[in-house]
Formats: structure tokens, sequence, C-alpha cells
């Protein structure tokens, strides 16, 4: 019943390997988490590469570990062949039980099940077959419930998380066969990196748009993405009505990245409830699309309280349905810088100082390592330099934080203020080579 999609979707049984692409940072996370027995959850908005990535697991596995190729099953869930069959999770079981069939694999079987959730209940088949053991599950969705509490609850203890972006600007320029990720290959290419860096700012890093040439189909596809997302992802699944005020409040969101808002600032400008605004923001979440900042507070109430900032998932998509990018320049700088401490799995907020300053992000690592990062278009007007130089010392003071650093568009300099220094940073080279934040910090521990 089965047979020929399950065979059209694994070439590599017949020795095939797989275009692997750019390969992606997070390929080494996961290759630790293969020699774990737990399952592998792949999550990310779509477009990101998920699907890419699993490619390189497969080519991995088969050609550095050994694997037999038919000891690997990929199935793609979303496959309009699968499509009817989707409420009945038996036929799931009968998908696997007619690739064993047509295989017999002998020994540990490693299933890879992509954008898993148009299986609504997809995690009874894998807690079934994971509990008979001998079975490597990797499971991917375009969806943050992918990891959501029920599914916590069913496998408890038994998955691992791994999150997949967009191409970060180090990807981006590995897509132009650029290598940026030491010192050394970072000021050799510097010129090449200067000049890409404005293209990524302005269309990000979604990685089909990195193999488009032309400047306003990248855009136009940017805007399907987002679309399709709303209206075919996130409207049918939450039973949304008025699909319209759901759009609305996403491009206006997205077209004032790095801003404060409100609920009710929010429910008076679109004449929506609060309540609604909170669900649509929760969805916009859930797939990936924005991201929502809290400010610094050692009260959990009061965070949670507080005016909050919002970030884009890519700054191609936020550029892509904003009216003038030259104004918007410095919010798409600090929505990059934003994207990077995310990938690294900061903790994120914005800091507001004692006496009303404002430092954008103030970010903990899991080791306890704390920085302030300020982020301008530029600090060369007097005005700028001081407003900037000002919140960012006086927070140092606040919490004892000794890193201090300023991402600028293209100024670089090192400014001393009462005893603290402070690092400027291009933002090409703050999202190139190593952390410049760990760089200051190990310059200080030596």
């Amino acid at each position: 019943m089965f047979e020929n999609a399950i065979v059209d979707q694994n070439p590599h049984w017949e020795g095939t390997y797989y275009k692997e692409g750019v390969p992606r940072k997070i390929l080494v996370k996961v290759k630790d988490y293969l020699e774990l027995p737990h399952i592998i959850a792949v999550t990310g908005v779509r477009r990101s590469g998920k699907s890419t990535l699993i490619k390189q697991i497969i080519n991995f596995l088969i050609r550095e570990k050994k694997v037999r190729p038919g000891n690997i099953l990929f199935l793609n869930l979303e496959n309009p062949q699968f499509s009817q069959y989707k409420n009945d999770i038996a036929y799931l079981d009968r998908i696997y039980g007619e690739y064993i069939k047509l295989i017999s694999p002998e020994g540990l079987i490693y299933c890879m099940l992509d954008e898993v959730h148009f299986f609504p209940e997809w995690q009874v088949f894998v807690k079934s077959r994971y509990e008979k053991g001998h079975i490597k599950f990797i499971v991917t969705g375009s969806n943050s419930r992918l990891l959501s509490s029920e599914l916590v609850t069913l496998l408890s203890g038994r998955t691992v998380p791994v999150e997949v972006f967009p191409f970060s600007f180090v990807e981006y320029l590995a897509s132009m066969d650029i290598d940026a990720t030491d010192a050394v290959s970072f000021i050799k290419e510097r010129h090449r990196v200067r000049k890409i860096f404005d293209e990524y700012l302005q269309l990000g890093g979604f990685p089909e748009i990195a193999f488009i040439s032309e400047p306003m189909m990248k855009k136009e596809i940017l805007v399907m993405y987002a679309r399709a997302i709303l209206y075919q992802d996130i409207a049918p699944r939450f039973g949304i009505k008025k699909a319209g005020d759901l759009e609305h409040l996403f491009f206006y969101l997205i077209s004032n990245v790095a801003s404060l808002y409100t609920y009710n600032s929010l429910s008076k400008l679109l004449s929506l409830s609060d309540k609604t605004i909170k669900e649509y923001l929760a969805y916009f979440e859930d797939a990936f699309l924005l991201f929502t900042v809290n400010a610094f507070d050692f009260s959990v109430k009061k965070q949670i309280n507080s005016p909050k900032k919002v970030y884009a998932i890519d700054t191609g998509l936020a550029n892509a349905v904003s009216f003038n990018f030259s104004e918007n320049m410095g919010h798409l700088l600090e929505n990059l810088v934003f994207l990077k401490l995310k990938q690294e799995n900061k903790e994120v907020f914005y800091y507001k100082t004692n006496n009303g300053g404002e430092v954008d992000f103030i970010y903990r690592e899991s080791g306890g390592n704390q920085g302030l990062i300020q982020v301008t278009k530029e600090i060369r007007t007097e005005n700028v330099r001081k407003r900037e130089t000002k919140a960012l010392v006086r927070a140092m003071e606040e919490t004892g934080i000794t890193q201090g650093i300023i991402v600028t568009y293209e100024d670089e300099e090192k400014i001393q203020i009462d005893g603290k220094t402070i690092e400027v940073v291009p933002a090409y080279a703050f999202l190139s080579v190593r952390p410049w934040y760990e760089k200051t910090r190990n310059e200080k521990q030596r």
C-alpha cells in the first residue's frame, strides 16, 4: 500500500549520497546526540533547513558510522501520499511495518520522521516503538509544540531538543565558499565579508534565499514564506476565523522589530482584545516566526508584566515587509545580535537602568557568565555616543558586569570611561569570528 512512497523517499538505499549543501553548525551537536538512546527532536521555522540537516545526518551515518543504508528510514509525513491517513495513527505503524517487510533490517534502526506533527498522535507510535528497543528516532517539526507539555509527559526524559535557525552569518558566508570562522581567515576575507554583510542584513539567511540572484524575487519569496505559515499552519491549526487580523498583527510587529510594546498598546492600535493579542503572539512564537524579550528583573512577576521587545526569526523576513531599510537598519542590526545570542543558547533580556536608560541586551550563560551589549547604527555623533555609553556604563555599575560591548554597523574602537572599558565592534566582525564577548572575557582572565 505504501511501498512506492517509502522507496521513493529513501534513495540512499541504492547507495546514493544526498547533496549536503552548507554544513550546519548544529550538526556537531546532533552527532553527539546520535550516541545517546534519546529521541532527537529537531524544531525550527519552515524552510530553515531541517530536512537538509536530516540528509546530512544520513550521509554521516552511512559514510562515517558505516551504518547499513537499509537500516535508515526517512519519511516526510507531509507527503500527499500520507495525508489522507494522518488522523489514524495505526497507519503510521503500518507504514513502518511495510518498511520492515521491504528491507528486513538487522540491528539498530534509524527512523527519521520529517514534519512529524502532520500525524497528530505521532508520539503514541514513537513511544510504542521506542520502548521495544533497537530503534533511534529523529523527528522534525515546524512548531515548538513538538516539545509541548503533553509530549514531555508521554516521552519524559527520552527526548533531546535541537533548534534549527536560518543560516547564521558564518553559514551564509560558507554558502559563498568564504571561511570566516577564525581570526586569520576573517582578516584575509574581510573586504568580501564586509560587502556580503550588507546583503545578509537586508535579505537574511533562509537557505533557499541565499542561492537566488534576483533581489525582488527574494523579497517576494520571503513574504510568501510568512503568509504560508500564517494561513496554512497557524490559522487552521488553531481554528482562527479572522486570519486577516492575524496577518495585520504579524506584519505590524515584524515591521517594528527591536521595539517595545505592551498588550494594551497593541490592543488599542489594532482594535483587538488583550486576550487575542496574547494568543496570536503565542502562535507566532510557536511557529518560530517571532520572539519576545522581557526586561531583566530579579522578580519574575515584574519581568512578565514589563513592556516586551519583539524580534524576528530573520532580518530578511522583517525587511521584506518594511518600508525603509535605511531608517530600520539599527533595529535590524539589533535583531541579528539577538539571533546570535539566541542560537548560542544565551538567556536574553533587555535592561532598564535605575535612571531610565536602556541597554539592548543583558545575557546569561549556563555557566553563570553575564554580559551587556548595546547595538546602534553608528557611534560617531556626540549625542548618540553619549546616550549609548551612558546607559551601558550605568548598567555595568548596577549589575557589576565587567563586559561592555557596543555593536555598530562599521565603527570599531575601545572606549575608556570611569575606569571601565567598552569594546565597539562592527557587526560583520561580531557575527563572524569567535564571539567578541568571549574574547573580552578571556583577555580579562589572563
